[in-house]
């Protein structure tokens, strides 16, 4: 490996501390956020994950116009910070105000409310969230030494995360002698929102602060791009769709946002209503799935030299369409332990465990893909974008979780799941139908994702062809490759 594209550890943990804000925000959205607004507030499950769509949608389309924006931003600060720098204190804002409606609003009230707050701090996110990702890619032109970037990115994306879920089920929503079921405790969440809000604030003012003296030698924009931006975002998607490499992986994440959305929606109502857990227990879901997920890291960077990263991306798709359908489907046709059974929690713990270790498998290899397409298009087109295709995979997944949080609503209106009800009183049907949708019916939509994804034709060897013509067209400039590549210095 060439030193120049080697990155000290303090500057690889700096830019990867900014990944926590994005970690919280998906967290709370998924898993707190629609739960609170239905069973505590008692908003239709229909306009809940309407509310939620919405706003993920206006933020899908402001994630490819904040990644063009900033790949065309020519600043004394560089193309990425000035954006990171504004998401702080509106986020901190909307996001409080987002667990916080007025007392005594009816269903159009609070729509009103989680639609326009949702927006807003979705909004805020994404000023911080595509040119951190972008960041990301221009630190690094190897093959490996991006996996090993994206996977801390991903780690301190799981820690932002972690700390979300188990500050909220065991600190703000504690079972209480008022409230047994601690998350449905009103009190709560003002006070999880306000500390929430501080630490994104935090994490994106360190990693902001910490990769500032990188700024000099980091891709400059071009400067040759005039017009409105966005119809010059909606021309650059279409040229990131031209590359067959990216529209396999957008077409095919597509599907397995779906799911995910959905799934993560519905995770507080499987785990309270479906499997029955307490508090300590869905908790106890993070500390096992950091262990598969450290698992994956752990073996990743010598899978993508062995295997090479579509290879990994697929196998680990493929058991992720195995896991997510296996428990509810086992436990709808009787073969799985039932939910006063002791076997039950550490199966469902080993399934967490699996399910883990294959996610990030997935994950980590999409996130790496994607910087090696935005060389590919460097090569082709001659520009630096890696925002725009960032913004665009972004795009993909925000507008197709947020087709998964609409799916979530309208199922729980159609099961018409009990609003505030104690674990246990939940009738069988009404669980059979949250278990079989959230299981074998998300099963097979990941299904369509894992097939259209063996479209994907960027391999190592491709990718070195690529490496090496940019050299030498850089060569031929005058041009310095490390000047894409800032380090300071080998670990």
């Amino acid at each position: 490996m060439e030193a120049s594209t080697r990155l000290s550890q303090r500057i690889k943990y700096a830019y990867s501390v900014g990944r926590a804000a994005e970690g919280i925000v998906i967290r709370a959205f998924e898993f707190f956020l629609f739960f609170y607004y239905v069973q505590v507030l008692g908003l239709s499950g229909s306009l809940s994950g309407l509310a939620v769509g919405i706003a993920l949608i206006v933020d899908a389309v402001a994630d490819p116009l904040i990644g063009s924006i900033s790949d065309n931003t020519g600043s004394r600060y560089g193309r990425r910070h000035p954006f990171m720098y504004a998401s702080i204190l509106p986020l901190i804002v909307t996001f409080y105000l987002l667990f916080t409606p007025p007392k005594g609003l009816d269903q159009t009230g609070l729509f009103l409310w989680l639609t326009v707050f949702a927006i807003v701090t979705r909004s805020s996110i994404a000023l911080h969230h595509v040119p951190h990702l972008s960041l990301g890619a221009e630190l690094s032109s190897d093959y490996t030494e991006r996996t090993s970037i994206v996977a801390l990115r991903t780690i301190f994306g799981a820690l932002g995360s972690t700390v979300c879920l188990i500050a909220g089920m065991n600190y703000y929503f504690a079972p209480s002698e008022k409230f047994s079921n601690g998350q449905l405790d009103p009190s709560g969440y003002p006070p999880f929102a306000l500390a929430m809000g501080l630490l994104m604030a935090a994490t994106i003012l360190f990693s902001a602060l910490g990769t500032r003296r990188l700024i000099p030698s980091l891709p400059k924009a071009s400067g040759d791009e005039a017009g409105a931006w966005l119809p010059r975002m909606l021309g650059e998607m279409r040229q990131a769709l031209e590359n067959p490499s990216f529209r396999a992986l957008f077409v095919g994440l597509l599907f397995f946002y779906i799911v995910a959305g959905t799934q993560a929606t519905l995770g507080l109502h499987m785990s309270t209503y479906y499997w029955e857990m307490s508090s300590s227990q869905i908790s106890s879901y993070v500390g096992v799935g950091g262990i598969g997920f450290i698992a994956a890291l752990s073996v990743l960077r010598r899978l993508h030299v062995r295997l090479d990263k579509k290879l990994t991306f697929v196998l680990g798709a493929s058991a992720l369409v195995v896991l997510v359908a296996l428990a509810p489907f086992l436990r709808e046709t009787g073969y799985f332990p039932g939910n006063h059974d002791p076997a039950l929690f550490p199966i469902l713990l080993f399934l967490v465990f699996i399910s883990t270790f294959f996610a990030s498998i997935t994950g980590v290899s999409g996130g790496s893909m994607m910087a090696d397409i935005a060389d590919e298009h460097e090569m082709v087109s001659g520009r630096r974008q890696e925002g725009i295709f960032f913004g665009a995979a972004s795009f993909a997944g925000k507008s197709a979780s947020a087709f998964g949080h609409v799916l979530a609503g309208i199922a729980i209106d159609v099961i018409a799941f009990p609003v505030g009800a104690a674990p246990g009183s939940i009738p069988a049907g009404k669980l059979t139908g949250l278990g079989l949708f959230n299981g074998p019916v998300m099963a097979l939509i990941m299904v369509f994702g894992v097939f259209y994804f063996t479209r994907y034709d960027l391999n190592r060897a491709r990718h070195a062809e690529i490496q090496q013509t940019l050299r030498d067209r850089n060569a031929a400039a005058g041009v310095s490759q490390t000047g894409r590549n800032p380090v300071g210095g080998a670990p």
